[in-house]
């Protein structure tokens, strides 16, 4: 009963913190804007991918065309009631962060015991990087619950740590469907998928059946997918990832991963407190590696070798599945330590770590801002933008702007990125392959370098300023150079109506 009491109130604090800081606003990255479309689409029984967002093929890690339906049909209930409104969406990214800490917690309780076990919980739900996570709508923090109930289920079945209710065949097609799920969220979930024949190969040189149905039912669930929504698992293009794409990622996630921990902090307490941290883990991975490998490990070794192999690094978002694996290894690696050197006081031991990490994320939190987000839809001058684009443009006229999906989210209209690392001749050529109408240049970001303002004054006798505030200016092409008066494409997605 006391144990249950300290779980309860501990998640009890964790969601009052972050549902009480919710912010208003989101961030400029736009991903969010493309799974709120889909999940529009699947309300207003659209066609899932007519989302009005036009892929430029020479901006691949821009986004693709579409992505996995998971987290679209599970914000769809929550922009039925609420429409474009974010919060009620960053509220059930609460929801889903409170459920992984619970899934955490049940999956290594056994381990690391109950004072251990919330510590980590504690470490986890006051993260300064997932209070980040929670204010952006996208699809990581449903991933990783999905991962880890996956990875709890597993344990369980396999006699790792107790075994669940029901024949070994139900809870077989459990673990497939919540691997499904991960999957239907990320594509990257098809990781749990290469763990189980990895975690069979290695413990019992064979692929069990009770894997068998577990692949049996994920792949069923996404024919059915495909049947009921027509789309795969996701519309990135293939990107072949080279020897300096490997080695900046594998830089840039041991910054980040390290990072988590202290809150992104830095001087000489952050520094000390992150070496006594990387200590522990170090010591937690030995002794984990003396005990033997688990399934969560053999899922979390494609995982890494996918995200390395990712021809670009996407921040901390894409470690969060090790996120909790380090957590726990630095807990264990503490545990043991305590245990053999001062026995007497190993019950504290939990409660002083905490205390150094809790130093670090009480000094980002004073320094972090609270108020609401003036970016997208949080800036008033982007909504002016949003409804000079609806009242002076017609529902097919494509737009170039850098934040696409967006503005296609916000208006109704085509929208395409264009590539700041090309010429302007490429832009011109891109611009009449789609058939765009208009352009939008911004100051309120610089994540183009200024490529589009430049563009806009090398030809102005090219097109017409119509509409501008503090931060936008909305141009009308008025007409293209001549050899770019015959584009040979115009693949142009189909706007919302």
């Amino acid at each position: 009963m006391r144990e249950k009491f300290y779980i309860v109130a501990l998640l009890g604090l964790i969601s009052i913190f972050h549902a009480g800081t919710v912010r208003q606003g989101h961030i400029w990255g736009d991903d969010f804007a493309m799974y709120l479309h889909h999940a529009q689409n699947i309300v207003e029984h659209r066609p899932y991918t007519a989302t009005g967002y036009i892929p430029n093929p020479s901006v691949p890690v821009y986004g693709p065309k579409y992505y996995p339906p998971v987290f679209p049909l599970l914000l769809a209930p929550i922009y039925r009631a609420y429409g474009m409104d974010v919060i009620p969406m960053k509220l059930e990214q609460v929801l889903f962060l409170v459920l992984t800490l619970i899934v955490i917690y049940a999956l290594w309780k056994r381990e690391l015991g109950r004072a251990y076990s919330l510590a980590l919980v504690a470490m986890l739900g006051f993260a300064p990087a997932f209070w980040i996570a929670k204010d952006e709508v996208l699809s990581d923090i449903p991933f990783l619950f999905f991962f880890y109930l996956a990875a709890l289920w597993v344990a369980k079945l396999r006699g790792e740590r107790g075994t669940l209710s029901g024949s070994v065949w139900t809870r077989s097609a459990l673990i497939g469907f919540v691997t499904y799920l991960a999957m239907g969220t990320r594509t990257v979930g098809i990781t749990l998928l290469a763990g189980l024949v990895l975690y069979d190969l290695l413990r019992y040189r064979r692929i069990t059946r009770y894997t068998a149905v577990s692949i049996a039912v994920c792949v069923g669930c996404v024919i059915a997918q495909r049947y009921i929504l027509g789309v795969g698992g996701s519309g990135y293009p293939y990107q072949a990832p080279s020897l300096f794409t490997i080695a900046g990622n594998i830089a840039e996630y041991t910054r980040v991963l390290a990072a988590f921990w202290v809150g992104s902090m830095r001087g000489p307490f952050a520094y000390g407190a992150l070496a006594l941290f990387v200590s522990l883990a170090a010591l937690g991975f030995f002794l984990q590696w003396k005990s033997g490998l688990t399934f969560l490990e053999a899922a979390l070794v494609p995982y890494v070798v996918i995200v390395v192999l990712w021809p670009f690094p996407a921040g901390i978002r894409m470690v969060f599945p090790l996120v909790p694996w380090v957590g726990y290894l630095a807990l264990s690696g503490s545990k043991s330590l305590a245990e053999k050197i001062v026995p007497r006081y190993s019950p504290a031991a939990p409660g002083a770590f905490v205390l150094v990490i809790a130093v670090c994320y009480v000094q980002f939190y004073c320094r972090a801002d609270f108020g609401p987000i003036r970016q997208t839809a949080g800036l008033p001058e982007f909504n002016q933008l949003c409804q000079a684009v609806r009242n002076g443009t017609a529902g097919q006229d494509p737009i170039i702007y850098r934040r696409a999906r967006a503005l296609s989210l916000y208006t109704g209209r085509p929208a395409s990125i264009a590539n700041h690392l090309g010429s302007q001749a490429e832009l011109w050529q891109w611009a009449a392959t789609i058939g765009a109408k208009y352009l939008v240049t911004t100051n309120a970001f610089n994540d183009d370098e200024g490529f589009l303002i430049r563009f806009v004054e090398s030809n102005t006798g090219s097109v017409d300023l119509i509409y501008e505030n503090a931060n936008f200016k909305l141009y009308r092409i008025r007409s293209f150079p001549v050899e770019q008066e015959a584009p040979a494409l115009r693949a142009i997605a189909a706007p919302p109506a």
